[in-house]
């Protein structure tokens, strides 16, 4: 079996975790970052090293802020960037990959294949890959400073669905010669709408907004939820749930999603997320500006609350954290996120999408 060339996009937290892991196992990785800074900083050593879940130091097989340096003769392009990004990398992209290629989006948030694929038309790509996506990122992962990552935790099971969704089981297969976690499921539908960050960042960081603004010091999953937050977190997951339902998706809550992911116990969810210890060193942030706002929500709850309104299920939970969101941030996240147009959906009844993503 021919041994994989992996292309790594994102030279942050995950990026950073992947690349080093994959060496580790013995895989050429090519590993891309936007920041010339970053970059020249990584390429002083030339290595990573990891601590904590995964140790060791690796020596990375070429570092580079070129798009076309770092994807030309891989099999598998990582994308582990914010999904905020996910549009401009793609349009990055679109003159360097081949459709023997296969992009996976490490997550592709809420939506992200599907967006990737339309930019990929429409910048007229000329041999389009399989765009796959994963439902989260494997790792619980901190990257301090550049050449160096904490890694706490690997999930045991990370969801992967791809356009076609015929290929999902290809995709899945292949990714296992690295990471046994990796399991194909029929649609994007499942990972798009499986999107726990949207669920899990936003509603604690605003209702945690007094803290972050006071720069107080605290532990992001252990003292940011709360019993009555993650009481919260379970009615926008119904309304989540709800939408799958809609749309032929039996969905796994984001209770059951612990049990899975981390296989924690636990009568609640408050429980659950108690009883995570790769959430151990986990600290808040200290501005509302952070990704935990300014991506999940336009990458997250907007497109859920679309698909709401396209098959006829009520969002209020969901929508009142994007209103305050907007309030705190002075931004209309309602125009900048993945609107069913972005997405390629828009005009189209629950069964048209359900057509389209299962073809």
């Amino acid at each position: 079996m021919k041994k994989l060339i992996f292309s790594i996009i994102g030279a942050g937290n995950g990026g950073h975790a992947f690349a080093v892991h994959l060496t580790l196992l013995g895989f050429k990785v090519n590993l891309y970052d936007v920041d010339p800074e970053r970059v020249q900083e990584l390429k002083i050593t030339g290595k990573i090293r990891a601590e904590g879940a995964l140790k060791g130091e690796v020596s990375i097989n070429l570092i580079t802020n070129k798009i076309n340096e770092a994807i030309v003769n891989t099999d598998i392009i990582m994308v582990v960037i914010p999904s905020v990004y996910h549009a401009s990398i793609a349009k990055a992209m679109a003159p360097y990959v081949s459709g023997d290629q296969i992009i996976v989006l490490n997550p592709g948030a809420t939506g992200g294949a599907l967006e990737v694929m339309n930019i990929l038309k429409e910048e007229e790509c000329s041999s389009i890959p399989v765009v796959a996506e994963t439902n989260t990122l494997l790792y619980a992962c901190r990257s301090p400073r550049s050449g160096e990552v904490l890694i706490s935790g690997l999930k045991e099971k990370v969801c992967v669905a791809a356009l076609p969704s015929r290929k999902a089981t290809q995709v899945a297969n292949l990714l296992n010669q690295a990471f046994p976690q990796f399991q194909p499921v029929s649609s994007i539908m499942m990972t798009s709408l499986e999107n726990v960050n949207a669920m899990l960042h936003p509603a604690p960081t605003i209702l945690n907004a007094g803290r972050i603004e006071s720069q107080e010091v605290f532990r992001y999953y252990f003292d940011g939820v709360t019993p009555s937050i993650a009481a919260l977190i379970e009615q926008m997951d119904n309304e989540r749930l709800e939408v799958g339902k809609a749309l032929g998706a039996n969905l796994p809550s984001v209770s059951d999603w612990y049990g899975y992911s981390y296989g924690v116990q636990g009568e609640s969810l408050y429980d659950k997320i108690q009883g995570v210890t790769a959430y151990e060193g986990i600290q808040g942030s200290t501005s509302l500006n952070n990704r935990y706002l300014f991506e999940d929500i336009p990458t997250g709850l907007v497109p859920l609350s679309e698909l709401g309104k396209a098959v006829g299920i009520e969002t209020p939970t969901i929508n009142a954290i994007v209103e305050l969101g907007n309030t705190l941030l002075k931004r209309n996240f309602w125009e900048e996120g993945r609107s069913l147009k972005r997405l390629g959906l828009e005009g189209k009844s629950s069964t048209q999408i359900l057509e389209l993503l299962s073809s």
